[in-house]
């Protein structure tokens, strides 16, 4: 049955309604896949894969679309015009094979039409070490139609021809011309022409596929979150896909661009795959790339080295040196001890955060060192009491601040206390009372002296903290009468020392001195006479 236009473009509309049909349809198998030309393109009606030639008098036309004007399809033949066409005059339409296959099928359907016996028509597949294929072959001179007559054959439903070994596929019209006319008619239809192509490729040949190593994930360094992994592939036929194999394991896929109407239907530029990490086990661990080409012939690369972690260092107890009691210099060191964690990222920084009581004033800073297990040189930002937290973080920059040590006190106090004698009750005046001042810390201890005036020797008097006080008291019925000079210090918690001197002197005794005479009274008695 004859296959009208209409009735091309009534069955290509219909196909178009099969979305599934798409130009990036998968490969048939293993080792195999197919481009598609004209009608089986049901979506373009691509002509791509075939390229194209023509010499004077003969011509070609890509018209695949079948609700287009005209003659349609894959059109090779001669211009129609008035006069004749030279002997050796051709047109025609190649698809070669990609470099290192073969094609194993073909399916196709087209017409051939002629009038002009001296004119060949042709579509056959090429074999470079056998036989050719034919699927169509009206030779020059032979089966020729009567006078005036026309002759057709066309296949109207495609039909799978098996071309194993061939790597050229050919649609050719040419002009022969006969044993009396030496030349071909240029007034009549002439021509061949193709609705339906699809050709299966063999391609056994891997891609190549190598990792390139421009970032800390490839270059081996500890990481964590999601990675980038670029690489480089190449194939004969295009590479239509590519995978990250981690530890062995197929993770990660990157499709890429495929358009079965080209020979070479998938591309060969780099490409990128995005790795998430944290769906993997953590360590040191190999990566490839795995690469398909578009016959699905898959390759891996080289592996090279990844290290991956994404669990944060937990807390660790920590220590001040020097112990946490008040200190009078504005310089601290805190150490802790990093356990053993196998394979995995090591630490190389610490931050710290230091507030206040209750957690008010903080400040925050950091220190970075491989291995790091101190911090050297803290500093308060003001005198008091701080406490000090630790959060460590590894080489793969993983960090929690809920892993925070617990605290440890820093407590920093620059001043000395103040002293200020007090003057002593009347009724007790061999009392000595110094208030004492300390704003930051607390007073740890103190004394008060007594030196005779002149002598610049100091007696320390007995002693006692009562409250904010220093009390001492003076036996001055143990020391010489004179004058005395008084004198008191007192130290903090910090170290620091407080000194202060009574304004004037004492006088020594200060109780009143008084005596008592013991004895026997005698009594006289007169007697009056």
């Amino acid at each position: 049955m004859r296959t009208t236009p209409a009735r091309l473009a009534l069955l290509a509309a219909g196909a178009c309604a099969l979305t599934w049909l798409l130009v990036t349809a998968v490969p048939a198998a293993a080792g195999t896949f197919t481009i598609n030309a004209c009608q089986a393109d049901r979506l373009g009606f691509s002509t791509q894969a075939f390229g194209d030639y023509a010499t004077r008098g003969m011509k070609w036309k890509r018209a695949c679309n079948p609700a287009g004007p005209g003659l349609r399809g894959l059109y090779t033949g001669n211009v129609v015009r008035s006069g004749r066409v030279e002997p050796g005059a051709q047109s025609r339409f190649v698809m070669d094979a990609p470099p290192g296959t073969r094609f194993l099928s073909l399916t196709w359907s087209g017409k051939a039409t002629r009038r002009d016996c001296r004119y060949t028509l042709q579509f056959y597949a090429y074999r470079p070490d056998g036989p050719p294929e034919s699927i169509r072959n009206f030779r020059a001179n032979h089966n020729c139609p009567k006078a005036e007559h026309t002759q057709t054959a066309g296949l109207p439903k495609p039909k799978t021809y098996p071309i194993a070994g061939a790597t050229r596929i050919v649609q050719r019209a040419v002009c022969v011309g006969g044993s009396r006319k030496r030349f071909c008619s240029a007034r009549s239809v002439n021509n061949i022409r193709t609705f339906y192509a699809e050709a299966t490729v063999v391609d056994l040949s891997g891609p190549s596929v190598a990792v390139v190593q421009d970032n800390p994930f490839t270059q081996g360094e500890w990481v964590n979150g999601t990675q980038s992994v670029s690489y480089t592939a190449n194939d004969n036929v295009g590479v239509k896909t590519a995978h990250a194999l981690i530890g062995g394991n197929a993770r990660e896929e990157h499709p890429r661009p495929c358009d079965y109407t080209r020979l070479v239907p998938c591309t060969n530029d780099p490409g990128q795959i995005r790795v998430d990490t944290t769906k993997l086990s953590d360590g040191t661990q190999p990566l490839q790339v795995q690469a398909i080409d578009t016959a699905d012939n898959p390759n891996a690369s080289q592996p090279v080295t990844v290290r991956i972690d994404n669990s944060a260092p937990g807390p660790v107890p920590l220590s001040v040196d020097g112990g946490d009691a008040w200190r009078s210099q504005n310089s601290f060191g805190a150490v802790w001890h990093n356990p053993d964690e196998g394979d995995r990222a090591p630490i190389v920084a610490a931050h710290w955060r230091l507030c206040r009581p209750g957690g008010d004033a903080c400040t925050t800073g950091s220190q970075a060192a491989a291995g790091i297990a101190r911090l050297g040189d803290l500093k308060v930002p003001e005198p008091g009491d701080w406490e000090l937290r630790v959060v460590r973080e590894d080489a793969a920059t993983n960090r929690n601040d809920a892993y925070a040590s617990q605290p440890v006190r820093l407590r920093y106090d620059p001043e000395p206390p103040t002293l200020g004698f007090e003057g002593s009750p009347a009724d007790d005046p061999t009392r000595v009372s110094v208030a004492v001042t300390e704003k930051i810390s607390a007073v740890a201890s103190g004394q008060v002296e007594l030196s005779r005036e002149g002598s610049n020797t100091w007696q320390a008097l007995p002693t006692q903290l009562e409250g904010s006080r220093l009390v001492a008291r003076i036996d001055d019925a143990a020391l010489a009468p004179g004058r005395y000079l008084l004198r008191a210090q007192a130290t903090d918690l910090a170290g620091n020392v407080g000194v202060a001197a009574a304004a004037q002197p004492v006088t020594l005794p200060l109780r009143i001195q008084s005596a008592m005479q013991v004895g026997v009274a005698k009594t006289k008695i007169v007697r009056k006479k």
